[in-house]
């Protein structure tokens, strides 16, 4: 079966509008939430979307989401800003970049029947300036496979 991770929204346009992409995973809500925070560096996808490549690693360190490459070189991709297991958490986002220009990732997790659906909001684009429009359409596609990788590592 093959996962499908679409927009929440169908007025995802360019600017300043939050990119809004979902994936249902069929697995409780408290196992996705775990998964998708505690367990991160076991299926984010490093070899397309990571600072330091495939060989890094990445992991929730003290409400921290750091990544180390395979020589010892640190970098920060995000500050937990809310943690409300298993229901929500919501990052100040800046991989690779101005950790005092970030956006915010707000991460839902909302239980049904078959398992658990998984709604990321990747909003505040206007802090990146210029680069706004380029990195807003970068991340509306960039989600997709991590959403896709997190429903594979779910099963």
């Amino acid at each position: 079966m093959r996962t499908t991770v679409a927009p929440e929204r169908d007025d995802v346009a360019a600017g300043s509008a939050p990119v809004v992409r979902a994936v249902h995973v069929r697995a409780p809500q408290e196992k996705a939430f775990r998964l998708f925070t505690e367990q991160i560096g076991g299926w984010w996808p490093m070899e397309s979307h990571s600072v330091f490549g495939a060989t890094a690693t990445v992991a929730m360190e003290h409400g921290v989401v750091v990544e180390t490459s395979a020589t010892g070189e640190r970098t920060v991709w995000a500050e937990v800003t809310l943690s409300e297991p298993p229901n929500r958490w919501s990052l100040r986002w800046h991989p690779g970049t101005d950790p005092e220009r970030p956006t915010t990732v707000d991460v839902t997790f909302v239980a049904d029947d078959e398992g658990t659906r998984v709604i990321v909001t990747h909003t505040g684009w206007e802090a990146l300036g210029e680069r706004a429009q380029e990195a807003r359409r970068s991340y509306d596609d960039g989600w997709v496979p991590v959403l896709e990788r997190l429903a594979e590592a779910i099963g």
